[in-house]
């Protein structure tokens, strides 16, 4: 059940509507009686949007002409639109980027009434921690690949908004649940009772359940801070891979056997996959970039300031929230 909230009503624009986060992000909005309109893009597709319910703007962020006339009636503003994966160093700036400026300034210009802008970002931004240890907002950003790279970039053009926008960035970890595509294929894999495992090093990650996500986006949107303005999010629990693919294989009810892989040979596979790719003109599934992070034997983050500023807390654990993902993917045939 929806909490009260002055977002409840009022009228919301979201990019990016039809992604695995946005489009968790308009089911709630729709939940909470909100006018909803949508940034999308001619290629995108609407299987996730109720289109007889939300107001959808066919368009680009990089031309504001087609959205810009909804931004005079918009109260709260969340930016979700960006890529994980491209072809190139880029793609990753043009689309994560570069597009933060014409549609903040277009806010600036056209969104006279606007009360919370909510940014999503990423721990990518950051960077890995050593292990056992955690990023918190004082720690010095240093990301490691084009996409982190393009997110801070991206933060750092809407930070430059913050004097004339109520601005209020998040970074989450990984992010899973239903709709999404890139936990998916690991959980695939243990459906096949295969739990993967990157090289004999331990791993710890940070996770969060989508719909614990949006919650925090809704709850900084209505009381954006401007001296608490970027913001990590996570369920608040450190998870080892281990933990991840024992929760994986309840919430599907089967028995994996660990399969360990070289990180050399995730390198090789990696290098094929870009050259397949190309040849094919698509973006690959994992490439050098998506290995680094992969390397890594720590992405973990402290919400502690989140819970505290916000009085928030995430309601879905990793067990729950897998046991509903997996159902959901079952439900539709994917698993």
């Amino acid at each position: 059940m929806n909490e009260a909230s002055p977002i409840n009503g009022s009228s919301t624009l979201v990019t990016g509507a039809t992604g695995f986060i946005g489009s968790h992000l308009v089911d709630s909005l729709l939940e909470r009686g909100c006018k909803v309109h949508c940034v999308v893009r001619k290629t995108s597709n609407l299987q996730w949007l109720d289109t007889s319910r939300v107001i959808v703007h066919t368009g680009d962020l990089h031309q504001p002409e087609t959205y810009q006339e909804s931004l005079a009636e918009v109260d709260y503003v969340f930016h979700c639109a960006g890529i994980t994966r491209a072809n190139n160093r880029h793609e990753y700036l043009h689309q994560n980027a570069r597009a933060c400026v014409p549609f903040y300034r277009s806010c600036v210009e056209h969104g006279k009434q606007i009360k919370g802008v909510v940014h999503l970002s990423s721990l990518a931004a950051v960077g890995p921690t050593p292990p056992q240890q955690k990023v918190d907002e004082e720690t010095p950003c240093h990301p490691l690949t084009y996409y982190g790279k393009s997110k801070l970039t991206g933060e750092e053009i809407a930070l430059g908004y913050a004097s004339e926008l109520p601005m209020v960035i998040l970074r989450p970890p990984v992010v899973y649940g239903e709709r999404d595509i890139n936990f998916f294929t690991y959980l695939r894999t243990v459906s096949w009772r295969m739990a993967i495992k990157i090289g004999t090093t331990p791993r710890t990650l940070s996770l969060i359940h989508v719909k614990d996500l949006v919650d925090a986006m809704i709850r900084a949107a209505a009381a954006p801070d401007p001296n608490q303005n970027v913001l990590f999010i996570t369920d608040g629990k450190i998870y080892s891979w281990e933990d991840v693919a024992n929760a994986a294989m309840d919430a599907l009810e089967v028995r994996a056997q660990t399969i360990i892989i070289p990180v050399w040979l995730m390198g090789f596979a990696a290098m094929v996959s870009e050259f397949l790719s190309k040849m094919r003109n698509r973006t690959p599934l994992i490439d050098r970039q998506r290995m680094i992070d992969l390397r890594q034997s720590s992405w973990t983050a402290s919400s502690e300031r989140f819970f505290g500023h916000y009085s928030f807390q995430p309601r879905i654990d990793l067990i729950q929230g897998l046991k509903q993902t997996c159902a959901w993917y079952k439900r539709q045939g994917w698993l």
